[in-house]
């Protein structure tokens, strides 16, 4: 019975260490840090322990990036195409999307500066890419002005995490002001009308 015992404690505490890695490598890849030891630390563990859990820093990428992908919860598509109005649901998208990027503000940085080197962080934010793809294709761009093409084209890199970053860390501008001005800004390229939009001081 105690042997038992033991070994289920062992496994039990294999488990929090893990996790506790991951968490860990996860808040500092948020950071921009990307060291094994800075990332053994922050867990409190040793790096021999975090070697064993994590053989490669892409076992451990590979185990963040599932992690936080599990982590994120957005409007499905059919919650999208519910709302009747084009102009509201234009809103939503916009916010769903800026919002999306607001939590994986660091970390998506992180995998854009690595993916050359790192095919899992390659993967993760085409991966993350294709998301905003899905979510930007649930618009109205039946009376897009010019081909809808290219317009398609034009409002993925406006809801991408590069022009987000942009508006938020390089201009300044609150989560709300980018909200409101990139509704804005996608209401005429869609030729929608946004009741109510004002832009945002």
């Amino acid at each position: 019975m105690t042997r038992k015992y033991n070994s289920q404690r062992r496994t039990e505490s294999a488990i929090h260490t893990r996790q506790a890695i991951i968490e860990a490598a996860v808040k500092l890849h948020g950071e921009g840090i990307i060291t094994l030891s800075a990332v053994a630390e922050e867990a409190g563990v040793s790096l021999a322990t975090l070697n064993k859990h994590f053989p490669t820093r892409e076992d451990l990428f590979n185990a963040c990036t599932s992690h936080h992908a599990a982590q994120l919860q957005y409007a499905l598509p059919e919650t999208l195409l519910a709302i009747q109005n084009p102009g509201d649901r234009l809103r939503r998208v916009v916010e769903e999307v800026y919002r999306l990027n607001e939590l994986t503000f660091g970390q998506i940085w992180t995998g854009y500066k690595l993916e050359d080197e790192s095919p899992v962080l390659a993967q993760a934010t085409a991966n993350y890419e294709g998301l905003v793809a899905m979510l930007a294709e649930t618009l109205s761009y039946d009376n897009a002005i010019g081909d809808q093409d290219t317009v398609r084209r034009f409002v993925r890199a406006a809801l991408h995490p590069f022009t987000y970053r942009a508006l938020r860390l390089k201009n300044g501008l609150s989560f709300e002001e980018a909200v409101s001005n990139m509704t804005l800004a996608l209401a005429g390229v869609l030729n929608i009308e946004v009741q109510g939009a004002v832009l945002a001081p």
